[in-house]
């Protein structure tokens, strides 16, 4: 399932790329600290996560997940809700395999 430009939280910018729906365990690195965290949707450009102790707004963070390491800043936190921004756009190869569980 995919979500073309919807509405992104208050006050920040409406989404462009397409988000898929998915529940994926990764290793959230937060000040070289590992955190158990789960990607709810996934973009070329960013993600939907959960995770019991989540980073602040504006905190850098490394998400690994299959032998793949991204980059990222956290945009917004609510709850034990976040969404991040990757610093390198993922490639849509990328993201099928990752929705995909390939």
């Amino acid at each position: 399932m995919t979500d073309h430009a919807s509405l992104a939280p208050s006050g920040t910018k409406p989404r462009i790329a397409a988000r898929h729906k998915m529940f994926e365990p990764v290793v959230l690195h937060l000040r070289g600290m590992p955190l158990r965290a789960h990607i709810l949707d996934l973009s070329t450009t960013g993600a939907l996560a959960h995770c019991d102790r989540p980073p602040s707004t504006g905190d850098r963070v490394m998400i690994e997940t299959k032998g793949i390491m991204v980059v990222a800043h956290v945009v917004w936190v609510r709850a034990k809700r976040f969404g991040v921004h990757f610093d390198i756009a993922l490639s849509d190869a990328m993201v099928a395999s990752l929705v995909n569980g390939l």
